[in-house]
């Protein structure tokens, strides 16, 4: 008491006593811990799936109506063919043959009769060297019909004959017609033996004879037997030379022209004669 009012005469304030101890700092307020807020609930897209459900159902609903639509096309019905005109037959290709090529055919209706199809279905009936087939819209379907003109027999197989083309086809053995030349030699020849029997036919006409038969052979060698069945060897060079010189000759040895005889033509200045009975004679 007695320091105190001490102090307050000298016009100070009391000093307060140095504190000694540190004080605790204040703990942070406890907290209740937060939960996590609950993950919210999406709604399902509805739409979404409405709309893929309305895209399905279209499809299937097209497809299902293109489906119908294709087969509906397909009924020979829709457009039948009603006139079918027919060009070409002969006794060879008998009409009957030909309605029976085109009946399955032309019973698909005129949308789905194919002419080329059919084309080549009637190539290949013997005698047959080309069709044509046409669809005139609406119902009417033609066919010409090009046959083939043999103008010899080719000598590679039964029933095989040569068109004026050089082409080789086939007929029934039975069909073959009597009189035709006969021709042999390699594949794919043809062209190139009928143009040597025009020659050769040419050559030998002065005598009033023609070739019937000619060969070539492998490798080359031409041999031909005339209508009086003489034969002639003319080799594979000078043939034509060779053939007009025997030519100019043969009216001097008459005698040895006779059906069976066989004339080697292969030489320059001559020719060699084999008579039927196997006597040879040299002529010069």
């Amino acid at each position: 008491m007695v320091s105190v009012m001490r102090d307050y005469r000298h016009g100070q304030q009391p000093q307060r006593p140095a504190a000694t101890l540190k004080e605790k700092p204040k703990a942070a307020p406890r907290t209740a811990p937060v939960k996590a807020a609950a993950k919210a609930h999406k709604p399902l897209p509805w739409k979404l799936y409405g709309k893929f459900l309305a895209g399905g159902l279209s499809i299937s609903i097209l497809a299902w109506g293109g489906w119908s639509g294709w087969q509906w096309l397909q009924q020979p019905s829709l457009m039948p063919i009603n006139t079918l005109t027919i060009t070409g037959s002969s006794p060879k290709i008998p009409l009957a043959e030909i309605n029976t090529v085109l009946k399955p055919y032309a019973a698909r209706g005129f949308l789905w009769a194919n002419p080329e199809q059919i084309r080549h279905s009637l190539d290949a009936l013997p005698w047959v060297a080309d069709a044509e087939v046409r669809r005139v819209w609406p119902d009417r379907l033609t066919v010409n019909i090009k046959p083939y003109t043999p103008v010899a027999r080719w000598l590679g197989g039964a029933g095989q004959m040569v068109d004026a083309q050089g082409k080789v086809f086939s007929v029934p053995p039975a069909q073959v017609p009597n009189g035709l030349p006969n021709l042999a030699g390699p594949a794919d020849s043809g062209s190139q033996l009928l143009a040597q029997l025009a020659k050769f036919n040419s050559i030998v006409a002065p005598l009033g004879l023609k070739v019937v038969s000619l060969q070539e052979d492998q490798r080359g060698g031409w041999r031909c037997i005339l209508n009086n069945q003489v034969r002639l060897l003319l080799g594979s060079e000078d043939v034509i030379p060779a053939l007009k010189r025997w030519v100019a000759i043969a009216p001097q040895v008459k005698e040895y022209l006779v059906a069976g005889a066989t004339m080697d033509l292969r030489y320059t200045n001559g020719f060699a004669v084999a008579m039927p009975s196997a006597t040879t004679v040299n002529s010069q």
